[in-house]
């Protein structure tokens, strides 16, 4: 199926070095950005376009990625009582999430050492969100392999085989010794496996302290909320482990330490290392929050961090892309990318001159449309901001006037059992 949305204001690519592309239309084509350009470069049949979506001079952004979530089967978190956090988060925008290590009742993060427990969540978490999408649309990545005591180098081979590829976020609750920690992350990135730690103090007394001889010896492909999650450790520390693990991916969370966040966005500028950052939510721990916690860390850091917004949004999107490249082909504006994309408004009140001068400025902006695949999942999420301008899709304009629809059920356009009713 081919999808045009045209008369975009502004195409921020997610591309940290290519920022914005000069152009006002893309042309998607099953499911993938097929052109980007102008109008008369994209060249489209019209005749073969079955939706086209005016966007009224909006700015079109990469669907948000979330990159930190302990999330559980069914979309429930028990820490927090929650019930269906992911569909609201793509509703806003969040189109593909990351799980770190899961949580539910019966198998909490805590427990003691228990190798065939860890393996077992991994499995079921792994396939439990194989194929379940939240909210129709939603592409979540889950089940990792937390580190315990009696871990074998065959188990890593095992999980592997089965399609797992991330070890769960090192630390925190750990009483393995940095030395078994280390061998048994070599046997993971020996099966090819992803590998975050946390540094410095762990949440639970006794847990291990992580020091950056050990962050050096590990080589992480990301440090987790390096500015707190939510308490941030020391600045000699913190400095050191992004100096000792120079490949890794910098995260920040919203909740975290903002003073250290700032502190790490400065020292990373004058090392000319900006790229390296990227934002989670680590929802939903007690102090994470859903469903707005990247967009929020966007406007945070971009309007506080003197980040130019599409920059901010690339650690929302490509610069994640560029963290799990090996597993994920979203997060960018591009020919041959999955069609995951948002359209973003400044919200009424702004004194941005676009969306993009909103988050400049630390507004948190509005959503008049989310896509996924190339096909729209909503035009708004309960209780977003309100946008000044709305789509045109194949004609008609879509937005939000009922209070009951702004707060409570915003329309949906796409489920996989009925598939795309928005053109019905």
């Amino acid at each position: 199926m081919k999808v045009l949305i045209e008369n975009i204001g502004k195409i921020v690519s997610g591309d940290w070095d290519k920022g914005i592309i000069k152009g006002d239309s893309v042309l998607i084509e099953d499911g993938k950005f097929s052109k980007i350009g102008f109008e008369d470069e994209v060249n489209a049949n019209k005749s073969e376009i079955k939706v086209t979506i005016d966007a009224d001079g909006m700015i079109l952004i990469p669907g948000y990625i979330d990159p930190h979530t302990h999330i559980s089967i069914g979309e429930y978190a028990p820490m927090q009582r929650m019930v269906g956090i992911l569909e609201e988060g793509l509703l806003n925008g969040i189109t593909t999430v990351m799980d770190e290590f899961n949580q539910f009742e019966g198998l909490p993060l805590f427990y003691p050492p228990d190798p065939e427990g860890v393996k077992a969540t991994a499995i079921t978490t792994y396939k439990a969100w194989k194929n379940y999408r939240p909210g129709g649309l939603m592409k979540v990545h889950a089940g990792s392999i937390t580190l315990v005591k009696g871990l074998k180098e065959e188990d890593f081979k095992e999980l592997a085989k089965i399609g797992i590829w991330r070890v769960a976020q090192i630390g925190g609750s750990s009483d393995l010794k940095p030395a078994e920690l280390l061998e048994m992350a070599s046997w993971a990135r020996k099966y090819g496996m992803f590998i975050p730690t946390n540094f410095g103090a762990g949440v639970l007394k006794g847990a291990v302290y992580l020091d950056s001889d050990f962050v050096k010896n590990l080589q992480p492909d990301k440090l987790a909320h390096t500015n707190g999650g939510s308490t941030a450790a020391p600045w000699d520390l913190t400095r050191e482990v992004m100096e000792v693990a120079p490949k890794a991916a910098v995260e920040l969370v919203p909740y975290g330490n903002l003073k250290m966040g700032l502190r790490v966005i400065e020292y990373l500028k004058s090392r000319n290392e900006l790229k390296r950052l990227i934002v989670g939510s680590d929802t939903p721990t007690g102090q994470g929050y859903f469903p707005i916690a990247v967009q929020q860390a966007v406007k945070f850091f971009s309007s506080l961090g003197n980040i130019p917004a599409p920059q901010a949004i690339a650690m929302a999107t490509g610069n994640i892309q560029e963290t799990y490249k090996k597993w994920i082909n979203t997060g960018k504006i591009q020919e041959g990318f999955e069609a995951d994309c948002v359209l973003i408004d400044k919200p009424p009140g702004s004194v941005g001159t676009d969306a993009l001068g909103a988050i400049e400025n630390g507004d948190l902006i509005g959503t008049a449309m989310v896509m996924v695949d190339g096909k729209i999942a909503a035009i708004h999420g309960r209780d977003a901001r309100p946008t000044l301008k709305h789509i045109k899709l194949n004609g008609k304009e879509l937005y939000v006037s009922d209070p009951n629809e702004a707060l409570f059920d915003p329309p949906r356009f796409y489920w996989k059992s009925t598939g795309e009713t928005y053109l019905l």
